[in-house]
Protein backbone atom coordinates (compact mmCIF):
# COMPACT_ATOMS: atom_id res chain seq x y z
CA UNK A 1 0.00 0.00 0.00
CA UNK A 2 2.90 2.37 0.73
CA UNK A 3 3.85 2.59 -2.95
CA UNK A 4 0.27 3.29 -3.99
CA UNK A 5 -0.12 6.01 -1.35
CA UNK A 6 3.15 7.66 -2.37
CA UNK A 7 2.16 7.54 -6.04
CA UNK A 8 -1.18 9.22 -5.27
CA UNK A 9 0.54 11.93 -3.22
CA UNK A 10 3.02 12.44 -6.07
CA UNK A 11 0.06 13.04 -8.40
CA UNK A 12 -1.07 15.86 -6.13
CA UNK A 13 2.50 17.17 -5.98
CA UNK A 14 2.48 17.60 -9.79
CA UNK A 15 -0.38 20.16 -9.57
CA UNK A 16 1.01 23.59 -10.43
CA UNK A 17 2.01 25.49 -7.30
CA UNK A 18 1.98 22.52 -4.90
CA UNK A 19 5.22 22.14 -2.94
CA UNK A 20 4.62 19.42 -0.31
CA UNK A 21 1.94 16.85 0.53
CA UNK A 22 1.61 14.88 3.78
CA UNK A 23 -1.02 12.27 4.68
CA UNK A 24 -1.63 12.43 8.45
CA UNK A 25 -3.59 10.51 11.06
CA UNK A 26 -6.01 12.55 13.14
CA UNK A 27 -3.74 12.01 16.18
CA UNK A 28 -0.72 13.53 14.43
CA UNK A 29 1.19 10.56 13.01
CA UNK A 30 2.45 11.12 9.43
CA UNK A 31 1.61 8.17 7.14
CA UNK A 32 3.17 9.16 3.79
CA UNK A 33 4.55 12.28 2.13
CA UNK A 34 5.81 13.78 -1.12
CA UNK A 35 7.58 17.10 -1.51
CA UNK A 36 10.52 19.23 -2.52
CA UNK A 37 12.23 19.82 0.84
CA UNK A 38 10.65 17.84 3.67
CA UNK A 39 12.94 15.60 5.72
CA UNK A 40 11.48 13.00 8.12
CA UNK A 41 11.81 15.47 11.01
CA UNK A 42 10.09 18.22 9.03
CA UNK A 43 7.24 15.87 8.13
CA UNK A 44 6.78 15.21 11.87
CA UNK A 45 6.68 18.96 12.58
CA UNK A 46 4.06 19.56 9.87
CA UNK A 47 1.94 16.63 11.05
CA UNK A 48 1.96 17.51 14.74
CA UNK A 49 1.31 21.22 14.08
CA UNK A 50 -1.57 20.82 11.63
CA UNK A 51 -3.13 18.09 13.78
CA UNK A 52 -3.93 20.74 16.41
CA UNK A 53 -5.72 22.88 13.81
CA UNK A 54 -7.61 19.87 12.47
CA UNK A 55 -8.85 19.13 15.99
CA UNK A 56 -10.03 22.70 16.66
CA UNK A 57 -11.81 22.89 13.29
CA UNK A 58 -13.59 19.63 14.03
CA UNK A 59 -14.72 20.98 17.41
CA UNK A 60 -16.24 24.05 15.74
CA UNK A 61 -17.72 22.53 12.60
CA UNK A 62 -18.10 18.83 13.37
CA UNK A 63 -16.94 17.87 9.88
CA UNK A 64 -15.44 20.03 7.15
CA UNK A 65 -14.19 19.63 3.59
CA UNK A 66 -11.05 21.72 3.79
CA UNK A 67 -9.30 24.46 5.74
CA UNK A 68 -7.01 27.00 4.07
CA UNK A 69 -4.36 29.12 5.85
CA UNK A 70 -2.95 31.99 3.79
CA UNK A 71 0.17 34.08 4.38
CA UNK A 72 2.17 36.37 2.12
CA UNK A 73 4.72 33.61 1.41
CA UNK A 74 2.61 30.45 1.10
CA UNK A 75 -0.69 28.67 1.61
CA UNK A 76 -1.24 25.66 3.87
CA UNK A 77 -4.21 23.52 2.92
CA UNK A 78 -5.89 20.86 5.12
CA UNK A 79 -8.31 18.50 3.36
CA UNK A 80 -10.54 15.87 4.95
CA UNK A 81 -10.73 12.52 3.17
CA UNK A 82 -14.21 11.52 1.92
CA UNK A 83 -16.00 9.42 4.57
CA UNK A 84 -12.78 8.86 6.52
CA UNK A 85 -12.50 10.95 9.72
CA UNK A 86 -9.27 9.25 10.87
CA UNK A 87 -7.01 10.87 8.25
CA UNK A 88 -6.47 14.22 6.59
CA UNK A 89 -4.15 15.70 4.00
CA UNK A 90 -1.84 18.69 4.47
CA UNK A 91 -0.66 20.51 1.33
CA UNK A 92 1.74 23.47 1.26
CA UNK A 93 1.72 25.62 -1.86
CA UNK A 94 3.22 28.72 -3.44
CA UNK A 95 1.47 31.98 -2.45
CA UNK A 96 -0.23 32.52 -5.83
CA UNK A 97 -1.51 29.02 -6.51
CA UNK A 98 -4.81 28.75 -8.40
CA UNK A 99 -7.09 27.48 -5.64
CA UNK A 100 -10.00 26.60 -7.95
CA UNK A 101 -7.75 24.40 -10.09
CA UNK A 102 -6.20 22.84 -6.97
CA UNK A 103 -9.60 21.89 -5.53
CA UNK A 104 -10.82 20.38 -8.80
CA UNK A 105 -7.65 18.39 -9.51
CA UNK A 106 -7.42 17.09 -5.93
CA UNK A 107 -10.90 15.54 -5.81
CA UNK A 108 -9.98 12.28 -7.54
CA UNK A 109 -6.79 11.93 -5.50
CA UNK A 110 -8.66 12.38 -2.20
CA UNK A 111 -11.15 9.68 -3.17
CA UNK A 112 -8.26 7.41 -4.19
CA UNK A 113 -6.50 7.91 -0.84
CA UNK A 114 -9.70 7.15 1.04
CA UNK A 115 -10.19 3.96 -0.98
CA UNK A 116 -6.63 2.75 -0.36
CA UNK A 117 -6.88 3.36 3.38
CA UNK A 118 -10.21 1.51 3.64
CA UNK A 119 -8.85 -1.42 1.66
CA UNK A 120 -5.59 -1.88 3.52
CA UNK A 121 -5.88 -0.29 6.97
CA UNK A 122 -9.46 -1.23 7.87
CA UNK A 123 -9.65 1.09 10.88
CA UNK A 124 -6.40 -0.07 12.50
CA UNK A 125 -4.30 2.94 13.48
CA UNK A 126 -0.57 2.47 14.10
CA UNK A 127 0.84 3.64 17.46
CA UNK A 128 2.09 7.17 17.86
CA UNK A 129 5.82 7.86 17.77
CA UNK A 130 7.03 9.71 20.86
CA UNK A 131 9.63 12.49 20.90
CA UNK A 132 11.63 13.82 23.84
CA UNK A 133 11.78 17.57 24.46
CA UNK A 134 15.35 17.62 23.09
CA UNK A 135 14.26 15.86 19.89
CA UNK A 136 11.34 18.25 19.51
CA UNK A 137 13.59 21.29 19.86
CA UNK A 138 15.95 19.83 17.27
CA UNK A 139 13.06 19.45 14.83
CA UNK A 140 11.93 23.04 15.38
CA UNK A 141 15.46 24.34 14.92
CA UNK A 142 15.39 22.82 11.46
CA UNK A 143 12.91 25.50 10.45
CA UNK A 144 15.27 28.39 11.35
CA UNK A 145 15.83 30.67 8.35
CA UNK A 146 19.06 32.31 9.54
CA UNK A 147 22.24 30.57 10.64
CA UNK A 148 23.93 31.47 13.89
CA UNK A 149 20.83 33.04 15.41
CA UNK A 150 18.71 31.67 18.21
CA UNK A 151 15.10 31.02 17.25
CA UNK A 152 12.30 31.45 19.75
CA UNK A 153 8.69 30.40 19.34
CA UNK A 154 6.42 32.59 21.42
CA UNK A 155 3.65 35.14 21.03
CA UNK A 156 2.12 37.66 23.39
CA UNK A 157 -1.37 39.18 23.45
CA UNK A 158 -2.48 42.62 24.59
CA UNK A 159 -5.64 43.69 26.38
CA UNK A 160 -7.55 46.10 24.12
CA UNK A 161 -9.76 48.95 25.35
CA UNK A 162 -12.44 50.51 23.10
CA UNK A 163 -14.16 53.83 23.68
CA UNK A 164 -17.82 54.36 22.76
CA UNK A 165 -17.06 55.90 19.37
CA UNK A 166 -14.79 53.04 18.35
CA UNK A 167 -17.29 50.43 19.50
CA UNK A 168 -20.10 52.07 17.51
CA UNK A 169 -17.87 52.31 14.44
CA UNK A 170 -17.06 48.61 14.64
CA UNK A 171 -20.71 47.68 14.97
CA UNK A 172 -21.54 49.90 11.97
CA UNK A 173 -18.91 48.05 9.92
CA UNK A 174 -20.34 44.71 10.96
CA UNK A 175 -23.80 45.92 9.93
CA UNK A 176 -22.47 46.94 6.50
CA UNK A 177 -20.92 43.51 6.03
CA UNK A 178 -24.16 41.85 7.09
CA UNK A 179 -26.20 43.94 4.64
CA UNK A 180 -23.85 43.68 1.64
CA UNK A 181 -23.27 39.90 1.63
CA UNK A 182 -26.37 37.68 1.31
CA UNK A 183 -27.06 34.59 3.43
CA UNK A 184 -24.77 35.54 6.30
CA UNK A 185 -25.25 33.27 9.29
CA UNK A 186 -22.98 35.13 11.73
CA UNK A 187 -20.46 37.98 11.67
CA UNK A 188 -18.49 39.25 14.67
CA UNK A 189 -15.12 40.30 16.05
CA UNK A 190 -13.37 38.11 18.58
CA UNK A 191 -10.88 40.20 20.53
CA UNK A 192 -7.92 38.82 22.48
CA UNK A 193 -9.20 36.43 25.10
CA UNK A 194 -12.32 35.50 23.11
CA UNK A 195 -14.45 38.60 23.87
CA UNK A 196 -17.08 38.90 21.15
CA UNK A 197 -18.13 42.18 19.49
CA UNK A 198 -21.21 41.64 17.34
CA UNK A 199 -24.47 43.24 16.22
CA UNK A 200 -25.95 41.88 19.44
CA UNK A 201 -23.39 43.79 21.53
CA UNK A 202 -20.48 42.59 23.68
CA UNK A 203 -20.82 39.01 24.82
CA UNK A 204 -18.57 36.12 25.82
CA UNK A 205 -19.40 32.87 24.08
CA UNK A 206 -17.87 29.61 22.95
CA UNK A 207 -18.04 30.48 19.24
CA UNK A 208 -15.89 33.59 19.66
CA UNK A 209 -13.34 31.80 21.79
CA UNK A 210 -13.08 28.86 19.39
CA UNK A 211 -12.73 31.13 16.35
CA UNK A 212 -9.92 32.97 18.11
CA UNK A 213 -8.30 29.64 19.04
CA UNK A 214 -8.52 28.34 15.46
CA UNK A 215 -6.78 31.44 14.11
CA UNK A 216 -4.19 31.38 16.90
CA UNK A 217 -3.29 27.73 16.21
CA UNK A 218 -3.10 28.43 12.47
CA UNK A 219 -0.84 31.42 13.05
CA UNK A 220 1.59 29.34 15.08
CA UNK A 221 1.78 26.73 12.31
CA UNK A 222 2.46 29.32 9.60
CA UNK A 223 5.13 30.98 11.74
CA UNK A 224 6.78 27.62 12.42
CA UNK A 225 6.71 26.41 8.81
CA UNK A 226 7.33 29.65 6.94
CA UNK A 227 8.38 32.27 9.48
CA UNK A 228 5.51 34.34 8.10
CA UNK A 229 2.44 36.12 9.43
CA UNK A 230 -0.98 34.55 8.90
CA UNK A 231 -3.48 36.64 6.94
CA UNK A 232 -6.62 34.55 6.42
CA UNK A 233 -8.18 31.27 7.46
CA UNK A 234 -11.01 29.79 5.37
CA UNK A 235 -12.86 26.67 6.48
CA UNK A 236 -15.47 25.14 4.16
CA UNK A 237 -18.14 22.62 5.15
CA UNK A 238 -20.82 21.03 3.00
CA UNK A 239 -23.18 23.95 3.62
CA UNK A 240 -21.18 26.99 4.74
CA UNK A 241 -17.88 28.88 4.64
CA UNK A 242 -16.13 30.27 7.71
CA UNK A 243 -13.77 33.20 7.10
CA UNK A 244 -11.32 34.37 9.76
CA UNK A 245 -9.19 37.48 9.13
CA UNK A 246 -6.41 38.76 11.35
CA UNK A 247 -7.06 42.20 12.89
CA UNK A 248 -5.11 44.03 15.63
CA UNK A 249 -5.55 42.18 18.93
CA UNK A 250 -8.21 39.88 17.60
CA UNK A 251 -9.88 38.27 14.60
CA UNK A 252 -12.79 39.03 12.27
CA UNK A 253 -15.08 36.00 11.88
CA UNK A 254 -17.76 35.45 9.24
CA UNK A 255 -20.08 32.48 8.68
CA UNK A 256 -21.94 32.48 5.36
CA UNK A 257 -24.08 29.91 3.53
CA UNK A 258 -22.22 28.39 0.59
CA UNK A 259 -25.12 28.17 -1.87
CA UNK A 260 -24.89 30.57 -4.85
CA UNK A 261 -21.93 32.43 -3.33
CA UNK A 262 -18.97 33.39 -5.51
CA UNK A 263 -15.85 33.00 -3.39
CA UNK A 264 -13.71 35.51 -5.30
CA UNK A 265 -16.38 38.24 -5.23
CA UNK A 266 -17.02 37.71 -1.53
CA UNK A 267 -13.33 38.04 -0.68
CA UNK A 268 -13.15 41.22 -2.75
CA UNK A 269 -16.08 42.75 -0.86
CA UNK A 270 -14.62 41.80 2.49
CA UNK A 271 -11.24 43.40 1.74
CA UNK A 272 -12.54 46.97 2.25
CA UNK A 273 -14.34 46.18 5.51
CA UNK A 274 -11.34 44.31 6.92
CA UNK A 275 -9.05 47.25 6.18
CA UNK A 276 -11.46 49.66 7.92
CA UNK A 277 -11.77 47.33 10.91
CA UNK A 278 -7.99 47.12 11.21
CA UNK A 279 -7.74 50.91 11.10
CA UNK A 280 -10.21 51.31 13.98
CA UNK A 281 -8.62 48.62 16.14
CA UNK A 282 -5.09 49.91 15.46
CA UNK A 283 -6.14 53.23 16.99
CA UNK A 284 -7.58 51.59 20.12
CA UNK A 285 -5.52 51.61 23.29
CA UNK A 286 -3.86 48.32 24.21
CA UNK A 287 -1.88 47.22 27.25
CA UNK A 288 0.17 44.15 28.03
CA UNK A 289 -1.34 41.99 30.77
CA UNK A 290 0.58 42.42 34.01
CA UNK A 291 0.70 40.64 37.36
CA UNK A 292 0.45 42.94 40.39
CA UNK A 293 3.75 43.24 42.27
CA UNK A 294 2.30 41.73 45.45
CA UNK A 295 0.99 38.67 43.58
CA UNK A 296 4.20 38.32 41.58
CA UNK A 297 6.23 38.34 44.80
CA UNK A 298 4.00 35.67 46.29
CA UNK A 299 4.10 33.44 43.20
CA UNK A 300 7.87 33.62 42.87
CA UNK A 301 8.60 33.33 46.56
CA UNK A 302 10.53 30.28 47.77
CA UNK A 303 9.53 30.90 51.38
CA UNK A 304 6.89 28.83 53.14
CA UNK A 305 6.73 30.81 56.37
CA UNK A 306 3.00 31.34 56.06
CA UNK A 307 2.36 27.69 55.33
CA UNK A 308 1.92 28.21 51.57
CA UNK A 309 4.22 26.19 49.35
CA UNK A 310 4.69 27.54 45.82
CA UNK A 311 6.86 25.79 43.27
CA UNK A 312 8.41 27.42 40.23
CA UNK A 313 9.75 25.82 37.07
CA UNK A 314 12.64 27.87 35.74
CA UNK A 315 12.59 28.37 31.95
Amino acid sequence: MSDELTETLQNIKTITGVENVVLIQKDGLPVASAGVWFSKEEVFAVASSTCAIFGVARLIHGSFRYLLMESDTSKVFLASLPNDPDYFLTVTTAPRVNLAALFIEMNDSLSRLSFLLRQHVDGRLPPLRSYSSEETQKVLQGFAVAEGRDTTYGMTRSIISLDRSQALTLRALLRQVHDSIPNIESVFLSLSGGVRVSLEGFTNDRLAAMSFALHDASERVVRTLRNSSLQTVLCETESSRHFIYSVPNGVFSLWVAKDNQKLGLMRLLLKHYIEETRRVLAAASAAKPAIPDELKELLLSRSSESGLIVSRKDP
